[in-house]
């Protein structure tokens, strides 16, 4: 089995996570894993016997000293940056020398990176100069024009299919990122009062301010409270408007909270909201991992009818309403809220058999392996 190497630079815990969880289910299927990364983690726990975290200080100009002598991989580094011109010359040097270095002396075959806008040529260089296969995962905030790229130029390329429809590139398969859905506990509720979380970045597109004006425009003795996990530039903004819609005892801003906190705390709740105002407010808002998450934990999910929701999910996992109006907002919330403690978790259940199906990084894992091989 091929020895894969997974380059990353995320410095997002989330992200972290799922990757751990995808090198981990790699290793069970046969192959050594080492995670290569310029970022020191700290209690990085859970790795299995088979996989390595290696830190790779980010490189300088100084470490071109000893490997200007390679040519032929000066060639091949030269060659990436005037095909495409993606970031500077001496930056691609650097880092695709000092990554070919590693994968030569830890006798890597793959290389299976993050989509970053720095780990593209980086990536597609070191792997040209010691003639390694090559595959990425595409994130949501990747544009469309250099994720064809990868597509039109690695031997794997693998899209994140919330980002991306399908590539005409007839190498490219499309998988959606999985998750350890052993990490992710179930519970009943019976109570009949509402208690819904949104987690993700505080930003304008996170259709949170007319959220709260929905909220407020409920039947005054309904039964609905909100948990507000994150920060953003609209914090305050939607803080100081609690008082003024009489909501301070309905909504409660509870700030970043650790993934340990989600993961204790998710399954409490009846359901996750997520109003996005637009597909394009995907990327700021940058919480499709905790729906996939909610999702495992038996959430129903309410958010908006847009492009990237209908993939991400389907008409029994939860509710949708149009984005932008504080009226399709009340109105869904009436009808969850209508449903009953029984259908509202007959709505987790399928969220939950819906993760089950379709995000179990098992079988992700067993799919790129097998292409990997192929390779």
């Amino acid at each position: 089995m091929k020895h894969i190497a997974i380059y990353t630079d995320s410095r997002n815990l989330q992200e972290v996570a799922m990757l751990i969880s995808e090198a981990n289910a790699l290793a069970e299927m046969g192959h050594k894993v080492t995670i290569i990364t310029n970022v020191k983690y700290k209690n990085v726990r859970n790795l299995k016997p088979d996989v390595n975290m290696k830190y790779v200080p980010t490189p300088g100009i100084s470490d071109l000293a000893g490997q200007v002598a390679n040519f032929k991989n000066l060639r091949n580094c030269f060659s990436i940056w005037y095909k495409y011109r993606v970031g500077s010359l001496i930056s691609l040097l650097c880092r695709g020398l000092k990554l070919a270095k590693v994968l030569q002396q830890n006798d890597i075959d793959h290389i299976h990176f993050e989509s970053s806008e720095a780990m593209y040529p980086a990536s597609l260089a070191s792997a040209n100069c010691v003639g390694a296969s090559i595959s990425s995962f595409s994130d949501v905030a990747c544009p469309k024009g250099p994720a064809k790229w990868v597509a039109d130029t690695c031997n794997l390329s693998v899209l994140e299919l919330e980002s991306l429809r399908t590539t005409k590139n007839s190498e490219a398969i499309v998988l959606k990122r999985g998750l350890d859905l052993s990490l992710y506990k179930t519970a009943i509720k019976n109570k009949s009062a509402i208690k819904l979380i949104f987690v993700g970045n505080i930003v304008e597109g996170s259709g949170l301010q007319y959220l709260l004006k929905a909220l407020a425009a409920l039947p005054s003795r309904t039964e609905v409270m909100i948990d507000v996990v994150g920060n953003g530039p609209m914090k305050k903004q939607l803080v100081n408007a609690l008082i003024k819609l009489r909501l301070n005892q309905k909504v409660h801003f509870l700030g970043d909270k650790p993934r340990k906190w989600l993961l204790k705390n998710l399954p409490k709740y009846s359901g996750m909201i997520t109003p996005f105002c637009s597909d394009a407010d995907v990327i700021n808002v940058n919480n499709i991992n905790y729906i996939k998450e909610a999702m495992a934990c038996g959430l129903p999910i309410l958010t908006s009818n847009i492009a990237v929701c209908d993939e991400l999910t389907s008409s029994n996992t939860g509710m949708k309403c149009p984005p932008n109006s504080v009226d399709a907002l009340k109105n869904m919330l009436l009808a969850f809220l209508k449903l009953g403690p029984y259908h509202q978790h007959l709505l987790g259940e399928n969220a939950r058999k819906y993760a089950e199906q379709n995000y179990n990084v098992k079988h992700q894992a067993r799919t790129l392996s097998r292409w990997i091989q192929a390779l």
